[in-house]
């Protein structure tokens, strides 16, 4: 299948009732003196461009094992070289589509703001893709790459310290998914946005970034989301500094002198840009092994920047500056905040109840609605329950390429939560036509929807 776009003609697959398009370039490659810039757009190629495989994913750290690698990373069939040329998206869409245009939902990955890729396991979209929605995946700038910020990037006009590249990434490919999707036969009026984990807590700053405002009609929360959300922070400029400085101490170019005159100033980024990825990635192990010794939390997070965030969060939800957009968000029973405790419950689960409290306020506040999920099947194969991130397998209908031995329960719930999720991508309303037994939660009624197996 070919697709004339905006940028020139992309080819591509067909892979399990569906027609992918892997590896689309979203923006310019963020290289030499682009790397600590803002996302350029793309440019136009000639001829047609093959879009049959995945593309690089974003500079990250090398697979340590562990839990997530047997879960998520075991596969060579979804790992890709790493490069910082990786501003490339995904598109799924049905192999046979049905008449009129169709509801459209990008994706962004989590990962601590550190790793993974929208080609990684369990983003296998084919299932969800077949209920009618086309499906975009992505790539954006990761750790230092993605949210170093300093004085010494900051940019005349524009904001102190620079930062936040990897969100501006992220609304760079939604752009270029509203400006190019009618021609893969998607609704551009009609888009979702949804995520899980850093990738739920970028969304929700941009839900509180006027730089949105348009783009998307409504967005999913998995396990990332909340009011007064316990894992999510908006660093401040002060804060981010120390983590650069740092970063720039561990490449050896830690030099005031720098600020004393333009001069010293391009010698300092020159140093900068021109340092190797591979020194770069081993300058971020440096900050990150401190930063976890000095329980300082994630290293590179969203700043506080004063152009694409304004304020922290929390206070500009207060304030009522959040999009007015329909939600859906939720967690797991057994997700990040209930480590150490031995038995957990909606009660005392952190995320969960900043959820709750996030939907009350959007359906007190506006029009639109916001529904909640606590997700609490205990995955089969070990003890570890459902942990954070174990809902994706169902969301995508992913299950067969997971080690894991599911049971034809666990199908069903996929299929459930497939529902839900793609109905709330067709109509903000994640039920199925005239019913109503998932409600939106408010102060009156604080309901959310236990998704588990069925007995």
């Amino acid at each position: 299948m070919i697709v004339n776009t905006k940028y020139g003609k992309i080819e591509g697959i067909t892979e399990s009732g569906c027609v992918i398009f892997k590896g689309v370039p979203y923006a310019k490659a963020p290289i030499g003196e682009l790397r600590f810039q803002k996302p350029q757009k793309a440019e136009a190629w000639e001829g047609i461009y093959k879009a049959g495989h995945f593309r690089c994913r974003s500079m990250q750290g090398p697979d340590r094992g562990g839990f997530y690698h047997k879960e998520f990373y075991s596969n060579p069939d979804f790992i890709t070289e790493m490069s910082e040329d990786s501003l490339y998206l995904n598109i799924w869409i049905p192999e046979h589509k049905a008449e009129g245009k169709l509801p459209v939902a990008v994706y962004i990955h989590g990962g601590a703001f550190l790793g993974g890729a929208g080609s990684n396991l369990p983003f296998v979209c084919n299932e969800l893709v077949k209920s009618g929605v086309i499906i975009i995946t992505m790539n954006y700038r990761l750790g230092a790459f993605g949210f170093l910020c300093h004085p010494l990037l900051g940019a005349e006009g524009e904001n102190e310290a620079g930062g936040n590249y990897g969100l501006w990434d992220q609304l760079e490919a939604i752009s270029w998914v509203k400006e190019n999707i009618e021609d893969f036969g998607g609704d551009k009026e009609n888009m979702t946005v949804f995520g899980q984990s850093a990738g739920a807590m970028s969304l929700q700053a941009l839900a509180v970034t006027e730089k949105a405002e348009g783009l998307f009609k409504r967005m999913i929360l998995q396990s990332g989301g909340g009011y007064r959300n316990p894992l999510a922070e908006y660093r401040t400029i002060e804060r981010a500094t120390e983590t650069a400085e740092d970063l720039l101490e561990a490449l050896g170019i830690h030099d005031k002198e720098w600020m004393k005159s333009e001069t010293k100033r391009k010698q300092a980024l020159d140093a900068l840009y021109k340092t190797s990825s591979e020194e770069m990635m081993q300058a971020i192990g440096k900050v990150m092994a401190k930063a976890f010794e000095e329980r300082k939390g994630m290293p590179f997070v969203p700043v506080i920047d004063g152009e694409l965030l304004k304020k922290d969060g929390t206070v500009l939800m207060d304030e009522g500056k959040y999009l007015p957009i329909d939600y859906m968000l939720g967690s797991n029973s057994n997700d990040l905040t209930t480590e150490g405790q031995t038995e957990s419950s909606p009660e005392t689960n952190l995320m969960h109840q900043g959820d709750l409290a996030y939907a009350k306020r959007v359906n007190a506040d506006t029009t639109h609605k916001a529904y909640v999920y606590y997700f609490q099947r205990e995955l089969p194969g070990d003890e570890s329950g459902a942990f954070h991130s174990a809902e994706l397998w169902y969301v995508f209908g992913s299950l067969e390429y997971c080690w894991r031995p599911f049971e034809q329960a666990d199908y069903k719930l996929s299929e459930r939560m497939i529902s839900y999720w793609s109905n709330f991508m067709k109509t903000g309303n994640p039920n199925e036509e005239g019913k109503t037994d998932w409600q939106p939660c408010t102060e009156e009624n604080p309901y959310f929807e236990v998704l588990d197996v069925e007995e």
